[in-house]
C-alpha cells in the first residue's frame, strides 16, 4: 500500500536538499566526495525503508505502507542503532504482530549505496540478522532481491513509457526503488530521480525522511494538506496584496513599472487559488487508492484463481490496486516459482493495467465535490483582479495599456476555466494545466520586482510582507487546531491497528 509523501508539506525541504545536492559546491563529508551511506528496503510486508551511514548506524527509519507505520508506531530501538540491530527489532516485531509467520516467510531486501563494496556489506548484514532473528523466534525466513511483484510491475511501466532511455532500461532494481521513493516526494520526477546517482538520491531521501511524522497515514497527509492549503492560500494572498500596495506607494520613483505589483498579486493570487484545489483533489483521489467496481474486481479474483475477494480488501475494507498489491506481493514471494505461477501473474498485470487505465480516467475528474472549490477560486481571482484594475485607475495612460494588456489575458484563462466548469466533467489535468500558466505569469512579474527594486527595497517589502502573516493569529489558529485534531485521529487509528493486531496473535 504504498502511497505518495504529502506534496505541500515536502517541497520547500526537498528543493533544498536539491540546491545542496546540484546548484551549490557541496562536498559530503568535507573531501569532495559523498559521504558513504546506503539505502535499505525490508518488503516483509510491512514495508519498511532505512537509511544507514558509513558507521553502520541507521540515520533514518519510516514505514512506507500502512503496515510499516503500524509496526513501527511508537517502537524504539531502531533509529540510531547499528543496522544488524535494527534489523533484529523490526523482524522480532514483524514475528510478534503476526506479519511475519507460517504463511509469510520471505523478505525482499534491496540496498543501494553510491559505494558498491559497502552495499554488498550493509546487503549481508541485512540479509544474516533477518534469518538469524528468525530463526531465533522458531521461524524458518528466507531472503531474496529479486523486488516485489508490485515493484518490477511498476518498473516495466517505466521502461515501456521510456524505451530510449538507456539509464532506464539498464537500472537494477535496486535502484529503480529508490529512485521510486524519491519521486514519490512529488519534486522530482521518476526519470529525472534514476538520472542520478545513488548517493544523491540517498541524501535528498535523508533530508525529507525524518520531517515525516511516523502516525502520517494517508488520512492524516490528507487532513494535513487541506489544512496547510487553507492557512497558506490566506496568508499567500494577503502577502500578493503588499506587492500592490507597495509599488502605489513607490509611484514617484517607479513610474513606469508601478503596475508590476498589481500584474503580480493578480496572477499570483488566481494561480494559488487554482493550485490548491489541484493539490486536494489529487491527494484525495489517488490511482492507487481508488476503490474497484466489482467488474475489475471480478477481473482480478479470476486472474488469481481466487473463490472470494474478502483477503484483497484494505483495512477501510474497499479493495484497490493498493490493497490488491499488498496482497499478492506476499502470495507470490512465498509461492515456488512455476509455470502456473507466471501464468497468473500475466493474468494479473493485464486485469491491473485495464484497471488502472480506467481508474486514471476516473481520478482525473475532479468530483463535483471540488465545483464549489473551483467556483470560489474563480470568484476570489476576478474580485481580486477588480480590486487591482480600481487601485490602478490613476496610473498614466501608457502604464495603464500594459496593464490591460495583462488583465485581459487573465481574463481569458479564467474564461477557460469558465469553459471547464460548463461542460459534463472537469478535467483534473486541465485545471492543473491553467494553474500552472498562471503561475508562470506570476513567475514572470515577480523576477521582474526582483531586477527592479534596490536590495534596500526588497529588505523592505519582506519585512512588510512577515509583519502582515505575523498579524493573521485567527489563521494560525486555525490551522494549529487542524493540526492537532488530524494528529490525534491517525495516532489513535494506528494505535488500534497495533492492539487489533496483538490481540489476534494471542
Amino acid at each position: 500500500m504504498k502511497k505518495k509523501i504529502c506534496v505541500i508539506v515536502l517541497s520547500a525541504l526537498l528543493v533544498v536538499a536539491m540546491c545542496a545536492l546540484t546548484a551549490c559546491d557541496f562536498n559530503w563529508g568535507g573531501k569532495g566526495k559523498a559521504e558513504k551511506q546506503a539505502y535499505v528496503s525490508l518488503d516483509i510486508n510491512p514495508a519498511i525503508e532505512l537509511i544507514v551511514d558509513k558507521d553502520n548506524k541507521v540515520v533514518s527509519v519510516r514505514g512506507e505502507n500502512e503496515d510499516g507505520q503500524v509496526l513501527l508506531y511508537e517502537e524504539t530501538g531502531i533509529k540510531g542503532e547499528k543496522i544488524d540491530v535494527a534489523v533484529n527489532k523490526i523482524i522480532d516485531l514483524a514475528v510478534k504482530y503476526g506479519y511475519l509467520d507460517e504463511d509469510n516467510k520471505v523478505v525482499d531486501t534491496l540496498v543501494t549505496s553510491g559505494d558498491s563494496a559497502f552495499a554488498t556489506e550493509i546487503l549481508s548484514k541485512v540479509n544474516t540478522s533477518v534469518t538469524a532473528t528468525a530463526s531465533n523466534l522458531g521461524l524458518t525466513v528466507t531472503t531474496n532481491g529479486e523486488g516485489a511483484y508490485s515493484l518490477l510491475r511498476e518498473m516495466e511501466e517505466v521502461k515501456k513509457q521510456f524505451p530510449n532511455n538507456k539509464a532506464i532500461q539498464n537500472m537494477s532494481v535496486s535502484k529503480f526503488k529508490l529512485a521510486l521513493s524519491v519521486s514519490e516526494t512529488g519534486e522530482i520526477s521518476i526519470d529525472s530521480a534514476i538520472a542520478l546517482d545513488d548517493a544523491k538520491l540517498i541524501d535528498m531521501l535523508k533530508e525529507v525522511s525524518p520531517q515525516i511524522e511516523e502516525f502520517a497515514t494517508a488520512a492524516y497527509i490528507e487532513a494535513k494538506t487541506k489544512a496547510l492549503a487553507v492557512y497558506e492560500q490566506a496568508t499567500q494572498l494577503a502577502v500578493y496584496g503588499v506587492y500592490t500596495q507597495y509599488y502605489l506607494e513607490k509611484m514617484l520613483s517607479h513610474p513606469l513599472t508601478a503596475y508590476y505589483g498589481g500584474v503580480y498579486q493578480m496572477y499570483a493570487s488566481a494561480s494559488k487559488g487554482f493550485e490548491v484545489v489541484c493539490d486536494v483533489a489529487e491527494l484525495a483521489i489517488s490511482v492507487k487508492n481508488y476503490p474497484l467496481n466489482e467488474e475489475q474486481i471480478n477481473a482480478i479474483v479470476t486472474a488469481l484463481g481466487m473463490e472470494s475477494a474478502d483477503a484483497l480488501k484494505n483495512s477501510k475494507g474497499e479493495i484497490t490496486i493498493d490493497s490488491i498489491e499488498a496482497y499478492v506481493d506476499k502470495l507470490f514471494k512465498n509461492t515456488p516459482a512455476s509455470e502456473a505461477l507466471e501464468q497468473m501473474k500475466e493474468d494479473l498485470t493485464e486485469a491491473l493495467s485495464q484497471a488502472e487505465s480506467i481508474v486514471k480516467g476516473k481520478v482525473n475528474e475532479i468530483t463535483a465535490e471540488y465545483k464549489p472549490q473551483i467556483e470560489s477560486a474563480m470568484t476570489s481571482a476576478r474580485q481580486i483582479l477588480a480590486t487591482v484594475e480600481n487601485m490602478m485607475n490613476n496610473l498614466p495612460e501608457p502604464i495603464k495599456a500594459v496593464m490591460d494588456d495583462a488583465t485581459s489575458n487573465l481574463e481569458a484563462i479564467l474564461a477557460e476555466i469558465d469553459g471547464i466548469l460548463d461542460g459534463d466533467k472537469i478535467e483534473l489535468s486541465e485545471l492543473r494545466s491553467l494553474a500552472n500558466r498562471l503561475d508562470e505569469r506570476a513567475t514572470e512579474y515577480l523576477n521582474k520586482i526582483k531586477a527592479d527594486l534596490s536590495d534596500e527595497e526588497l529588505a523592505e517589502l519582506e519585512k512588510r510582507k512577515e509583519a502582515v502573516i505575523a498579524k493573521m493569529s485567527d489563521q494560525k489558529q486555525v490551522l494549529e487546531k487542524a493540526l492537532n485534531d488530524a494528529e490525534k485521529i491517525a495516532k489513535d487509528y494506528l494505535s488500534k491497528l497495533k492492539e487489533a493486531r496483538k490481540n489476534s496473535e494471542k
